[in-house]
């Protein structure tokens, strides 16, 4: 009876990882389609790209808007994840805050794939960034707390931080005469809106930036 039970088991976790897979390769080849064609690409062109069926599409995700906002939001949670990372070895919680900004104007050169769904996609890319909006109103709101940050209006000024981030990002990946410097300008300035001072501001915002390489989706 053990045995048996043992067996099934085992078979479950194995079908479960083979669910896991293929949805994955599936949100894999539509963030490429989305990366290459935007919007306008439809549930047959990732199909051809993940070389399945559409009816296998529809059996992980239950339509074309559900798959493609997945999809994006989950390239969008993959970067964070990885900026955090890289932010967890700053010992100072200011630095923390700021190198991820720093890092999401650098995202073509670390996150090609990504650079080009976010340019392909710009007028999706808000509705689809909660996660990442909150966790910014989170982490500022901590530093409210800690005396680190000292403002008025916490979050209409995290919101209007956002949108010069949104500009400043927008920016890096159309205009193709941006130059890593103005990105990290842009940052400088934006900092201004949560009160940090000059002297901080362009401290953290120039300061040294962590070896980067290029990330490839998996």
């Amino acid at each position: 009876m053990g045995a048996k039970a043992g067996r099934s088991s085992s078979n479950t976790g194995r079908k479960s990882a083979y669910v896991a897979r293929n949805r994955r390769a599936l949100v894999l080849a539509t963030q490429q389609v989305l990366a290459t064609v935007g919007p306008e690409a439809t549930i047959d062109e990732v199909a051809a790209q993940a070389q399945v069926s559409v009816s296998t599409i529809y059996q992980h995700f239950e339509s074309k808007d559900v798959l493609f906002s997945f999809a994006i939001s989950s390239a969008m949670s993959e970067w964070e994840e990885w900026a955090l990372i890289l932010a967890g070895s700053v010992a100072d919680p200011l630095g923390q805050l700021i190198l991820p900004m720093r890092l999401l104007m650098r995202i073509k050169q670390t996150h090609p794939l990504y650079a080009s769904l976010i340019t392909n996609n710009l007028s999706s890319i808000p509705a689809q960034t909660p996660a990442l909006a909150s966790g910014l109103l989170s982490h500022v709101k901590e530093l409210s707390r800690m005396g680190v940050l000292n403002i008025d209006h916490l979050e209409l000024r995290v919101r209007n931080f956002s949108a010069c981030m949104f500009e400043g990002i927008s920016n890096q990946l159309i205009n193709p005469t941006a130059k890593p410097a103005e990105a990290d300008i842009s940052v400088e300035i934006a900092l201004g809106i949560l009160g940090v001072s000059e002297a901080k501001a362009k401290k953290f915002a120039h300061a040294k930036l962590p070896r980067l390489t290029v990330i490839q989706a998996k």
